[in-house]
């Protein structure tokens, strides 16, 4: 080989070298970044196609969820949101006249038998009174199967109880949202924070109608951002709900479960990108910017563009994130998604429950438009507990037209306290009336448990949530 060949034969080698070494640390960085940010690629590939979206006519519905990993561990935090939610709330609504609603996905980690049943009691008072509804929240970790389902049964049991859980039917069905603790759904961060890998497949046999941990921030977050789809279980793997189909208008989803996430995306702070995945509190508020921020990324459902969903979530039973959840700046918050999201003409407001932003979808999913406060009760029945409340533990047993069935868990002799929204209330089963007292928008019994305590409780009137009554034959 001449001196001229061998120049260029090592011109040839060292390019190659160059360009397999350029080519490996881009692989590698390509790996480091995804493994870090597996959202990433779907986001950047949407903002590329800006301007491409469908067509969306006048008005947009806003459907704003506030999803709490609500985690109390004392009654002066349980005092404080019995207090001051209500006295927030009562200044504000959206279009249909309802105030803010609010998502208690519960976990009571830190308190014994009894403090979680009162727990539970009082967050059911709120949701009688138009506040909210309740939802399940759970941490684990190193959990088998049957460890698992211990836990959650638990749970539900307790839910239950109250009156959450369970719907408004003549047989009730047990069914709930879910956020799993750590956002380690499906063993997605490993056994310390969950330990199964087949945890889909399980929520949905328990009764979960959605998920909605997701967004979060890191590895955890599925590839798939701003589009609600569903996740098919692979139960020797972790994170089955990376990937799913997404939910679109006439074509009806398929999978072991749900998959109900939020708006996000990049933001600057100065000039640095932050990621939003909708998280409020004392350290990040919800600011004006933020809120336009969140419309613009709302998530939409495929043939569906006139209906914005919003998923924000928050740690409410942190003290230092009270005057974010309860105080001005919770008012300030609303007040501005009333003042420009609620025109009327360009956008309606609609505060929804997790429970209810589930139905709209599947709504929409069904091919149903117009205005989606009509389909908050589409597949899902609203829970008992909104329309009674009572101060004894109970099991629904029935909730016809007209008349309630329930077995109350207390000893006979014990006295209950019941509120009911309904007028002409009779009483009949293991009971003795004591006292009635009919007021303008409920009727408050108190009776006298005897025997198994099975009562029945018929009525004549439904009093609605707005005033509205409701005469039934």
């Amino acid at each position: 080989m001449n001196r001229k060949s061998y120049k260029r034969l090592l011109l040839v080698v060292l390019g190659l070298v160059f360009v397999s070494c350029g080519s490996l640390v881009l692989f590698k960085g390509f790996q480091i970044v995804d493994a870090k940010y597996p959202w990433l690629w779907m986001y950047l590939a949407d903002q590329a196609r800006f301007g491409k979206d469908e067509p969306v006519s006048r008005p947009k519905h806003i459907l704003f969820l506030y999803v709490d990993h609500f985690e109390p561990h004392d009654q002066e935090t349980m005092s404080r949101w019995m207090e001051g939610y209500p006295e927030m709330a009562k200044k504000h609504e959206d279009a249909d006249g309802k105030l803010p609603q609010h998502s208690f996905f519960w976990f009571f980690s830190r308190s014994d038998g009894v403090e979680k049943r009162s727990f539970l009691k009082q967050l059911a008072q709120l949701v009688y009174e138009g506040y909210g509804e309740i939802e399940l929240h759970m941490h684990h970790g190193n959990d088998t199967e049957e460890t698992f389902l211990k836990q959650m049964n638990e749970a539900i049991q307790l839910s239950k109880e109250v009156g959450a859980f369970v719907t408004q039917e003549v047989q009730p069905r047990t069914t709930f949202g879910f956020i799993h603790g750590m956002w380690g759904l499906d063993n997605s961060r490993g056994a310390g924070v969950c330990g199964i890998t087949n945890e889909l497949i399980l929520l949905r046999k328990l009764g979960c109608y959605a998920d909605f941990t997701n967004p979060s921030w890191g590895p955890m977050h599925p590839r798939i951002i701003n589009r609600f789809y569903y996740a098919t279980d692979d139960p020797n793997q972790p994170k089955s709900y990376d990937r799913g189909p997404e939910m679109e208008v006439g074509r009806p989803g398929v999978g072991d479960l749900f998959m109900f996430t939020g708006q996000s995306g990049l933001r600057l702070n100065s000039i640095v990108p932050r990621y939003d995945h909708g998280e409020i509190d004392h350290e990040h508020p919800a600011s004006e910017e933020r809120m336009d921020q969140w419309i613009k990324n709302a998530v939409v459902i495929k043939g569906q563009p006139e209906w914005l969903f919003i998923k924000v979530f928050s740690h409410g039973a942190m003290l230092e994130d009270h005057g974010v959840m309860l105080g001005t700046q919770a008012d300030q918050m609303r007040t501005y998604l009333e003042s420009q999201y609620n025109d009327g003409v360009n956008y309606v407001l609609h505060y929804v429950t997790a429970r209810e932003a589930y139905n709209i979808a599947k709504a929409a999913e069904a091919g149903k438009t117009g205005d989606p406060s009509q389909y908050r009760d589409f597949m899902i029945a609203p829970p008992a507990n909104r329309f009674f409340w009572a101060s004894q533990p109970y099991e629904l047993i029935s909730f016809d037209e007209g008349k309630v069935i329930l077995k109350f868990l207390s000893d006979a002799g014990r006295e209950v306290r019941i509120r009911l929204r309904a007028k002409a209330v009779s009483l009949s089963g293991d009971a003795i009336l004591k006292k009635v007292d009919q007021k303008e928008d409920e009727s408050i019994l108190t009776l006298i448990l005897q025997d198994q305590g099975v009562v029945g409780l018929s009525f004549k009137t439904v009093i609605g949530e707005k005033g509205g009554d409701r005469f039934l034959r």
